[in-house]
């Protein structure tokens, strides 16, 4: 049987960084500007090291979405995103949670991912699968 919403639409996106920071984030943030990508990438800025990760730019019509779901299966994992589809107003954005090595050893939990969408920002969805 197949589940899928007939009026949904499958997004692209495009990963653009991945990192473990406990800054203050929501559960996602919907960036439309260059200027408010840097502003988060300053907040990431780690003085004990000399270069800092190249700021991506928007072109016309994308936005960027900062994803930091909590984890409620895994204590120090990853996620990854498997999927995005719009429903209506809604973006739904299909995620679930994985291992990752770098983290348990470090005993991080605060994974963050960056993706860039080309689409006009919607009401978002988190979904864990």
């Amino acid at each position: 049987m197949n589940t899928e919403n007939k009026n949904s639409q499958k997004v692209e996106f495009i990963e653009i960084r991945r990192l473990n920071s406990n800054i203050n984030l929501e559960e996602y943030t919907v960036i439309t500007s260059t200027k408010g990508i840097k502003e988060l990438y300053m907040k990431f800025n780690e003085s004990r090291y000399s270069r800092s990760a190249p700021i991506p730019v928007l072109d016309e019509g994308e936005y960027f979405l900062v994803l930091k779901p909590g984890l409620k299966k895994i204590n120090n994992g990853d996620i990854d995103v498997e999927k995005l589809e719009t429903e209506g107003t809604y973006l739904n954005v299909f995620y679930k949670e994985v291992e990752n090595q770098e983290y348990t050893e470090k005993k991080q939990s605060n994974p963050i991912l960056i993706i860039k969408i080309k689409d006009s920002p919607k009401k978002i969805k988190l979904i864990t699968i």
